[in-house]
């Protein structure tokens, strides 16, 4: 089936999924952004119309593909009239701001049998890809700690004065109002996604966040979760130091899961630097006593899952990532908040 897309929302994010559906050779048709200057690049590179109504594009019997750039404040109506008009949806992660929208979209779209992603990259960082092949071999997995500490600069020592983090009095900063949180949403969500791409559904967790006090936002999270893989040791940092990180330039994502025999060590590069920084996987085996290094040269995530997306939307199946994807996260972004917030270890009622 050949591919006609639309993208909607066309800010910073969109650039890398407009490069992924260029590679795969679908035709784009339309643009959509409440602001024309923001969409207008992509109007004259593809030759596509432009809208700020994305009902248009829901209304255009040749689309069959949309894919969801803007915030995710507002991706719950543009999934939902994607499904009812029986589009393929790829969207940007988070899914929602809050895990009861993300629930309704992915039950409508399991009824419907739409075919419908939560683009969360990284599982396509070759090094990711390397260290799901080689699992296996680890054995029984005993513990894993997984972390997501990223350059935000001097986050801690007051409330900006400006920007989108600035928290005005009694009322919300940028960050909240259009993604729905702080570290945890932005920088540890995509690490949420691997934490259950890596060892399934987490059953249950006692969670901390450090939320300042003239903050709407957290500055750090953190959880013990219990799966049928062992205990995972998780946490997100917002930090100012700029030499940390595998290649010290202050981007320190790492995941290490400890098996009977052996360990992995999974490293991922500045999340928007993946041209032109690459990915580190470490295996540990037992049984000949060495550690190898898998060193992958810079590639792009996006590229990768707009390609995995599209040829299975041309196939007309879902493939093997599932349209749970971005309710999973949600869901356990929604127990993380309300444990640190109880102070209680609280159990995961996954609604589907």
């Amino acid at each position: 089936m050949k591919l006609t897309a639309a993208v909607i929302g066309c800010g910073n994010i969109s650039k890398f999924h407009f490069s992924g559906l260029e590679k795969t050779g679908a035709k784009i048709k339309w643009v959509c952004d409440l602001r024309k200057e923001s969409a207008k690049p992509w109007m004259e590179k593809f030759n596509a119309k432009y809208t700020d109504d994305f009902m248009d594009i829901m209304n255009d019997p040749e689309v069959n593909v949309v894919n969801i750039t803007s915030f995710s404040s507002i991706h719950k109506d543009m999934c939902l009239a994607a499904i009812d008009a029986g589009k393929s949806v790829i969207c940007e992660k988070t899914l929602t701001t809050n895990a009861e929208d993300s629930y309704e979209i992915v039950k409508k779209a399991e009824k419907a049998g739409t075919i419908f992603y939560t683009s969360y990259m990284k599982r396509f960082l070759p090094a990711v890809e390397k260290g799901k092949e080689i699992l296996p071999s680890i054995g029984k997995i005993l513990s894993t700690s997984i972390r997501a500490f990223q350059p935000w600069g001097d986050m801690w020592s007051g409330n900006p004065k400006e920007g989108a983090c600035h928290t005005p009095p009694g009322g919300k900063s940028v960050l909240v109002k259009n993604l729905g949180g702080g570290v945890l949403v932005c920088g540890g969500s995509h690490i949420l996604d691997l934490v259950c791409h890596f060892l399934g559904r987490p059953s249950s967790l006692y969670a901390y966040m450090a939320i300042p006090k003239d903050r709407d936002y957290d500055l750090q999270a953190a959880a013990l979760m219990e799966t049928e893989n062992g205990p995972v040791h998780y946490e997100t940092l917002m930090h100012s130091l700029d030499k940390i990180g595998y290649l010290r330039d202050g981007w320190d994502e790492t995941i290490e899961i400890t098996g009977t025999k052996g360990r992995i060590n999974v490293y991922c590069p500045f999340w928007d630097k993946v041209d032109i920084k690459g990915s580190l996987m470490v295996h540990c085996g037992s049984a000949n006593g060495t550690a190898t290094e898998y060193r992958f040269a810079p590639v792009s995530p996006f590229d990768r899952a707009i390609a995995f997306f599209c040829e299975n939307i041309s196939k007309g199946k879902q493939g093997t990532q599932s349209r749970l994807t971005g309710y999973d996260v949600d869901e356990l972004i929604s127990c993380i908040t309300k444990s640190a917030k109880s102070k209680k270890a609280l159990e995961i009622k996954w609604k589907i």
